[in-house]
């Protein structure tokens, strides 16, 4: 960390020469003899270009960015160089904002999509030992783990198996809401926990008990080592720490010990599940169409209990911090336009009264939901840019040639309130069909990504989706949504998901 913010200043004022450039923008389907080499790209120059230095310098002591604020960096880049930019962002990178582009990316990832993965993760996986996770593994090898994941968890209906669990998580959520005056820290919190027992109702097919008022100290221990684990990865995805890829820093000790502790009750579970499954199989009773993850998975021939750990993980950690991120912005979102919540509340109490259970057909019902929810994704990207890929192919963006292999972020953030008629509102309406079925606005809908696209998009979409679902019909049942005047214009940042700036006052009243 020393040697990164010694020596740059120095040489900062002699070797930065950082004109803007003028563009103008040319079609993604530009001919051939139209088609600009790679080496043109607009971007930063100088010093800029220099590897590690170059990322650092656009954040703060040296630039006007930090890590949270990355959204705005990016839109800055587009600002000064056009719908494509080349910048060194943890390596050479290329960001694309126009929508063509975004699903020319796509339309060329090939069979094997090749997402990279947090690297402190792989490292920790790569120096145990450990067989890679779902998220770090690339080619053949990831689609041979990722097929069982699949039939498991992207069928239309695979959550719906999970609704009378976390419909009790949810009105555990709700009846706190209700009865317990909470600080914004402790509200803040709360979100966590239901989204971390939600999910746990999947993963670990049981409850932890996080909503408890005598919670175990090691449910407690679980859910801080997990709070830490994303805290460490947001910090090395925005480039703020990298001693962890030479050697054990503190940090990665720090990363190692946390993770280690949601390893060691993934695969706890694992080892039951999987011994529930033998038993089955010597009574004749095992049924490999079982609803239930842990013994699906168990069930599944080739899959390793340290495979089934590893997904485990992945599942476990992706649907926790993202969820609780997204609900408080969805509330937020609803409470600072009443009267699209009191549509939405309508919606709810007619399809499942004032206390009913929210089931597959009640969700059917709510069109208004889906669509308040991708508004609110819309309004409030859930992370910072987009998707990431490095493409087997070259391809043209906005007329510049892109080789194989290069780091390709999608501007997702900017492009979907970019692209749309009043992008400041929310305007769930957008999102509806017309009586021949056209939507009311007809912006492409690569826009709007929140758990990416294509054969890698996120496995735990369904379930994070219907956890959301979910908590919003069950508060909407019965209580309204509201905001302190200190919170009414909250800014949002970036770390690895969407975050809040300070935490929100909600104010949740009985109806």
């Amino acid at each position: 960390m020393m040697i990164r913010y010694a020596i740059v200043p120095r040489v900062i004022p002699n070797l930065i020469k950082n004109q803007p450039i003028r563009w103008t923008s040319v079609a993604s389907s530009a001919n051939k003899d139209e088609v600009k080499p790679f080496e043109e790209i607009p971007g930063p120059k100088g010093l800029y270009n220099v590897p590690f230095i170059g990322s650092v310098l656009h954040f703060k002591p040296f630039g006007q960015f930090t890590p949270q604020t990355t959204h705005k960096l990016f839109d800055s880049l587009h600002d000064k160089y056009g719908p494509v930019v080349r910048v060194q962002l943890g390596g050479e990178t290329v960001l694309v904002e126009d929508l063509k582009d975004i699903e020319t990316v796509f339309s060329n990832e090939g069979k094997y999509p090749n997402r990279p993965g947090v690297d402190i993760a792989k490292i920790f996986f790569e120096r145990n030992g450990f067989k890679l996770g779902l998220s770090q593994i690339q080619g053949e090898e990831w689609q041979k783990l990722r097929t069982p994941v699949n039939k498991r968890l992207m069928k239309a209906d695979s959550a719906h198996h999970y609704l009378v669990p976390q419909n009790a998580v949810a009105d555990k959520f709700v009846n706190i809401l209700a009865t317990q005056k909470l600080t914004p820290e402790e509200m803040k919190d709360l979100f966590f926990r239901f989204a971390t027992e939600s999910i746990a109702v999947v993963t670990f097919n049981t409850r932890l008990g996080l909503l408890d008022q005598s919670c175990d100290i090691e449910s407690s221990e679980f859910l801080e080592a997990t709070k830490r684990v994303f805290s460490i990865i947001s910090d090395t995805l925005s480039g703020k720490v990298f001693a962890h890829k030479f050697y054990k820093s503190k940090i990665y000790l720090d990363f190692e010990k946390s993770y280690f502790a949601i390893r060691k009750n993934a695969r706890k579970h694992a080892l039951k599940a999987r011994e529930i499954i033998e038993q089955q199989q010597k009574d004749g009773t095992l049924n490999t169409e079982e609803p239930n993850l842990l013994l699906s998975l168990a069930s599944e021939k080739g899959l390793e209990n340290e495979d089934i750990s590893n997904l485990l993980d992945s599942l476990y950690v992706a649907g926790t911090e993202s969820t609780a991120k997204n609900l408080q912005v969805f509330f937020y979102n609803l409470a600072k336009n009443p009267d699209k919540q009191e549509i939405l509340r309508k919606e709810i109490l007619e399809a499942v009264g004032e206390s009913g259970v929210v089931d597959a057909k009640a969700l059917s019902k709510m069109s208004y939901l889906k669509h308040c929810l991708k508004e609110s994704f819309r309004l409030n990207y859930p992370i910072a840019p987009g998707t990431l890929r490095i493409l087997p192919k070259d391809i043209v963006a906005s007329g510049y040639n892109i080789p194989a292999g290069t780091r390709i972020i999608m501007c997702n953030q900017r492009a979907s309130n970019k692209c749309f008629e009043d992008p400041d509102k929310f305007i769930p309406e957008r999102w509806m069909r017309t009586d021949d079925g056209r939507k009311q606005d007809n912006t492409n809908s690569m826009a709007v990504l929140p758990f990416g696209h294509g054969p890698r998009n996120c496995i735990g979409r369904r379930f994070a989706v219907q956890e959301i679902y979910l908590a919003t019909s069950k508060v909407l049942q019965k209580l309204k949504i509201e905001l302190e005047p200190e919170s009414w214009n909250t800014e949002f940042i970036y770390t690895a998901f969407i975050n809040i700036e300070k935490p929100i006052r909600f104010k949740f009243t009985k109806i």
